[in-house]
């Protein structure tokens, strides 16, 4: 089975992950929730910014059906983009993924990423796609490295599926400031959780 559905949107260009300023960082964790996709998690506020002005990230295939940035305003700049932060895309899926699907997906997605690092920067490389399990979702991920206007960087991405939605995340910072930056990351995807993702359907009535 060709499942054609997860080219058309399965790929955020991470490139030209570039969030526009909305609004003043406050401090400490905070927790973003999304009720129309049943999903939050925690993040440090006083690091990273919150954008839904995510126009110049773009993307690659089909677009996503929801997009919210969060950047380090104090961390790498190149022109009127900041590069530090961490991009969340949805996408809706015409096919429900279970676990038996979960096979050709990682091998679509691996199909991807040649196409993905070139819409990245130069020298594009990705890591074997492993399997993950991030709160109650299951799904892949992959590191990559790549070099922006002269700056090498560093990225993690993760495909995660629940029925026919897709979370993809995207955590991407200049090489010199990753280490600086992982434990903030970890805590976003340590913390991501899809509402009702993993429970047994309630009985019908009788």
């Amino acid at each position: 089975m060709r499942m054609r559905w997860l080219t058309a949107a399965a790929v955020v260009l991470v490139a030209s992950l570039a969030l526009g300023l909305l609004a003043g960082c406050g401090g400490g964790t905070t927790t973003y929730t999304n009720d129309e996709y049943g999903f939050s998690f925690d993040y440090d506020s006083g690091l990273f910014t919150e954008s839904t002005d995510t126009s110049s990230a773009g993307s690659a295939g089909g677009d996503s059906a929801f997009k919210v940035g969060f950047f380090d305003e104090n961390g790498t700049k190149q022109g009127d983009q900041f590069r530090d932060g961490f991009l969340v895309n949805i996408y809706e899926l015409n096919v429900e993924i279970d676990e038996s699907l979960m096979p050709a997906v990682a091998e679509e997605i691996e199909k991807l990423l040649p196409e993905l690092g070139k819409a990245f920067g130069s020298g594009a490389t990705f890591s074997d796609l492993t399997e993950v399990t991030s709160g109650n979702v299951m799904g892949f991920k992959t590191d990559s490295t790549y070099e922006m206007d002269g700056t090498p960087f560093k990225a993690t991405m993760y495909f995660l599926f629940n029925g026919d939605i897709q979370y993809q995340l995207t955590f991407q910072a200049a090489e010199d400031r990753w280490s600086e930056l992982e434990p903030s990351f970890k805590q976003v995807i340590d913390t991501f959780t899809v509402a009702g993702a993993g429970e047994e359907p309630e009985p019908a009535a009788t």
